[in-house]
């Protein structure tokens, strides 16, 4: 009968875990593999697979690691306050953490931790009197504006300026974009809105919730 080999000393699931964020979070998503990991750790790749299946499985356990700190308990005087603030911390906890969002957009991985925020967000919206087709709509528009921001505004990696982007927006023209070159005259100068992310997510529960349930 064979016996069955021993974890490697001083190798955990929790160091390997460890091991593989510090590798995204320092070289990039596409880094990370059981090679890169093991070389992280100074193992020998064979050895990662007595704590994890391979590279999925550690990337979930990854997420679920991110996935603990996003906020469900928060406080507030009504379901609205609640949603604003809830909203507000992931979307500020998320910038830290934007690598997470490349995953998530490609629809085949999420964390189990992360239904808790899910779900006390679906709570509050229900507690404000949407039915629970409505209020999980709800809870999508708000959490695709987070997404969407915070993938348009907070790149990965360093933007160099100015970009192909900055020299292209100096170029609009009112023959060409009447109402862009209106906002351009008007911002021109000025400094950017302090908090443009929570403004767009007040107006937009505002929408979504009955007027006694608002922030």
């Amino acid at each position: 009968m064979t016996q069955q080999r021993r974890p490697r000393p001083g190798l955990t699931t929790a160091s390997v875990v460890a091991a593989g964020r510090r590798l995204i979070e320092r070289d990039g998503l596409e880094a990370l593999s059981m090679r890169s990991v093991a070389a992280e750790l100074g193992t020998a790749a064979t050895s990662l697979y007595r704590h994890v299946d391979g590279r999925e499985d550690l990337l979930v356990a990854i997420l679920e690691q991110v996935a603990d700190g996003l906020p469900v308990t928060v406080p507030g005087e009504n379901p609205g306050a609640r949603l604003l603030t809830r909203f507000t911390e992931a979307h500020d906890y998320m910038a830290d953490h934007i690598w997470v969002l490349h995953i998530l957009i490609r629809g085949e991985l999420v964390a189990h931790n992360a239904f808790f925020f899910a779900d006390a967000c679906v709570e509050d919206f229900l507690e404000a009197g949407l039915p629970p087709s409505e209020a999980m709509s709800a809870f999508r528009s708000c959490w695709y504006l987070i997404l969407g921001e915070l993938l348009a505004e907070h790149p990965l990696k360093p933007v160099h300026h100015p970009s192909q982007r900055d020299r292209l927006t100096a170029k609009i023209t009112p023959e060409q974009f009447p109402a862009l070159a209106r906002y351009k005259a008007q911002t021109t100068g000025q400094p950017p809105p302090p908090d443009p992310s929570s403004h767009a997510l007040r107006a937009l529960l505002r929408a979504l919730l009955p007027s006694e349930a608002r922030p």
